[in-house]
């Protein structure tokens, strides 16, 4: 990455343009600023005081274009770190890396660290290059994580506002729904924060917590088995709105579902699904709650009430 790069990243998170990447590049940035001052991982409250720090420095620059010596000098100087010359050399090491599945996709992945991640359809993560130093993950989707132990190196993955930081342990994270992001423990303790709120929450085997836009974070006892069930192919609903059913079957299967009337949406459905078709699936959706699914295409699938004609039965007459 050049000097220039980061100048222009600087802008754009100034600017409040910077993708998800990008933020992610700028807070490797801030943590490696604090590694070498304490030679340690950074805590998320330092590490929030040090972004803001900078990003309050950024926004006095009254220039259209940031003089990025200066940003060093500020964060070194607030760190009371090393050298301008000596931070860009750090610094510019770094290297991103980018795993993504499609829909209808799952990827088993093997990282640097001896940790493992099976990724659901239609996700992403972004990770560092030096993962064995920099054990910090962005996620967009669904992901597995089975996480090798280094206490040195606590695991920490971002989705959103909310940080999961654990040592070593097996949990599920789901984070498809825009602002709504769950965790679930299969073994170990985990510590979940929500960075805007500062609400901190630690789980264990068979616990989950639910962090959305608007409510206080909710906690449940939940069969850790179900919420990793996609794993190994298998579809587990648990009393599960048919409009949240809807979003998992179109990642599973590539295919687009919509509804008729909302009224449906709200519905609710429970079973397990293993390496079923989709047919199978839409119609015990259709049975269980008395709809009809119309086919428009092999892709595009239309889930409405049914329509009685009393012509046809006699006895409604």
């Amino acid at each position: 990455m050049t000097q220039q790069e980061l100048l222009a990243l600087a802008e754009k998170q100034r600017l409040g343009t910077a993708t998800k990447e990008e933020q992610y590049l700028l807070h490797t940035f801030v943590d490696k600023l604090q590694q070498l001052d304490l030679k340690a991982n950074p805590s998320d409250q330092n590490r929030l005081r040090i972004l803001k720090d900078i990003e309050a420095r950024i926004k006095t620059e009254s220039k259209p274009g940031l003089n990025y010596k200066r940003l060093l000098t500020y964060a070194a100087i607030f760190i009371g770190l090393l050298s301008i010359a000596s931070l860009s050399t750090y610094v510019f090491g770094t290297q991103l890396i980018t795993e993504q599945t499609g829909k209808g996709e799952k990827r088993t992945l093997a990282l640097a660290d001896g940790s493992s991640i099976i990724l659901n359809a239609n996700s992403k993560i972004i990770y560092s290059e030096d993962f064995t130093q920099n054990r910090r993950i962005e996620l967009q989707g669904e992901a597995y994580f089975e996480v090798h132990r280094d206490t040195l190196h606590p695991f920490t993955i971002t989705t959103g506002p909310v940080q999961t930081q654990v040592l070593g342990t097996t949990f599920n994270i789901n984070s498809y729904e825009a602002d709504e992001v769950t965790v679930s423990v299969n073994s170990g303790k985990v510590a979940v924060h929500h960075t805007k709120t500062d609400e901190k929450v630690y789980l264990t085997k068979n616990q989950q917590v639910l962090f959305n836009a608007l409510d206080a974070p909710v906690q449940a006892q939940v069969n850790s088995e179900d919420q990793m069930a996609w794993t190994k192919n298998i579809i587990a609903l648990n009393n599960t709105t048919l409009i949240k059913t809807a979003g998992i079957l179109e990642n599973w299967y590539d295919v687009k579902i919509e509804f008729e009337d909302t009224s449906i949406e709200g519905l609710r459905i429970t079973g397990k699904f293993k390496e079923e078709p989709l047919e199978t699936v839409l119609q015990s959706i259709a049975l269980i709650n008395n709809l009809k699914i119309d086919t428009l295409t092999q892709k595009h699938f239309v889930i409405r009430k049914k329509h009685y004609n009393p012509l046809k039965n006699p006895s409604l007459l």
